[in-house]
């Protein structure tokens, strides 16, 4: 009985932890593209994306599906976290 209490405040740190859609943008109203290509060049840790945007950060050697979504962003780092490029998809 006493873990349901314990599970609903782990829930919510971890919904504190989301990052927010920019002041005035509704998540839906968020869509992939070039305006990322600023992101090239910066480590993975220091950049926050989008919450309400798709995306996937994808390590070298990492296996992706290959379905198509052009409402993706999907963020190539080196195998140091360094941003190397980034694409909708």
């Amino acid at each position: 009985m006493t873990r349901l209490p314990l599970l609903g405040l782990g829930l919510l740190t971890l919904a504190a932890c989301e990052p927010a859609a920019p002041t005035g943008t509704p998540a839906a109203a968020l869509a992939c593209d070039d305006s990322y290509q600023s992101l090239v060049g910066q480590n993975i840790g220091a950049v926050t994306l989008p919450a309400g945007l798709s995306h996937r950060i994808i390590s070298p050697g990492m296996a992706v599906t290959e379905d198509y979504n052009p409402d993706r962003l999907n963020v190539y780092v080196d195998d140091k976290g360094w941003i190397a490029k980034t694409e909708c998809w």
